[in-house]
């Protein structure tokens, strides 16, 4: 009879332990595959932004044009705009912070998506300047 307590004793420790490691995987532990991929989502953003403005720049002069790329917003003006978010929010300091910071996976992929649609419509003015320069 005792060795059956000490038995059903055990399996409950080790049942009450799967929910605390579980929960300490899921919201202490830093998911690294996110971590991950959202490093590589901002040093892919990072770099196309950067070679966005420098093809804009190199459109400019080029054909001496400083035309309107959005409404109100002349292509000289949005290249300003460029590098100050590349020094602010694309920063490579900024990711170190970032990556320092606890972060829980619903807030890795929040940022990841972010990244993602900047870095798309970064892809469509990449095309809309390759096509100008062609």
């Amino acid at each position: 009879m005792e060795s059956i307590v000490l038995i059903c004793t055990i399996i409950g420790g080790i049942a009450g332990l799967i929910p605390i490691i579980s929960y300490r995987k899921d919201h202490i532990d830093k998911p690294k595959e996110e971590l991950e991929f959202l490093k590589i989502q901002f040093m892919n953003t990072r770099s196309l932004s950067i070679s966005v403005s420098n093809q804009l720049d190199e459109y400019c002069k080029k054909y001496n044009t400083y035309e309107l790329i959005f409404p109100g917003v002349t292509i000289e003006k949005y290249i300003l705009l460029l590098k100050e978010s590349q020094e602010s929010n694309l920063s490579e300091n900024l990711l170190n912070d970032t990556l320092k910071l606890s972060l829980i996976a619903p807030i890795i992929a929040s940022m990841t998506k972010s990244l993602e649609n900047q870095f798309n419509e970064l892809l469509k003015l990449d095309g809309w300047v390759k096509a100008k320069m062609a």
